[in-house]
């Protein structure tokens, strides 16, 4: 989020720019000035295009798990399993089963909304790492 931010400031940034560097300058073509403030505009907007466009994956669980923003509609959580590259797996008696290759990362239950903060909390949190939300024996 903060890299789009920037991108959009540095865009706005290249724009103003080049608005105050267009002159009418009769008969010369520029001046030192001016070109090397056009050339900065342009490496300006470049930059700022490149930042805005989204690059990678995001890892939207941990952006609202820092937001504090929780879902407890179980088709909102699956949406953002599927977004994330993870594989549902329905059918269970517990509810939906987010996989990574063979391994379960997370269920989703099968009700329309997820009572309690902390399952929900759970869910994003494994979610987010990638690491399995079940407990595991220490026999």
């Amino acid at each position: 989020m903060k890299r789009r931010v920037f991108g959009f400031v540095l865009v706005i940034i290249s724009i103003v720019l080049t608005l105050f560097n267009s002159t009418i300058t009769g008969a010369v073509i520029g001046s030192n000035l001016s070109n090397y403030s056009n050339f900065f505009a342009a490496l300006c907007f470049v930059v700022g295009l490149i930042l805005m466009s989204n690059g990678g994956k995001r890892n939207i669980a941990e952006e609202m798990l820092k937001q504090r923003r929780y879902v407890d509609n179980t088709r909102e959580l699956k949406g953002i399993a599927r977004k994330m590259g993870y594989i549902l797996v329905d059918g269970y008696k517990e509810g939906t089963r987010v996989c990574r290759g063979d391994e379960v990362i997370t269920v989703i239950p099968n009700h329309r909304k997820v009572s309690g903060r902390g399952t929900i909390v759970s869910i994003l949190e494994a979610l987010s790492t990638g690491e399995s939300s079940f407990r595991r024996g220490t026999a």
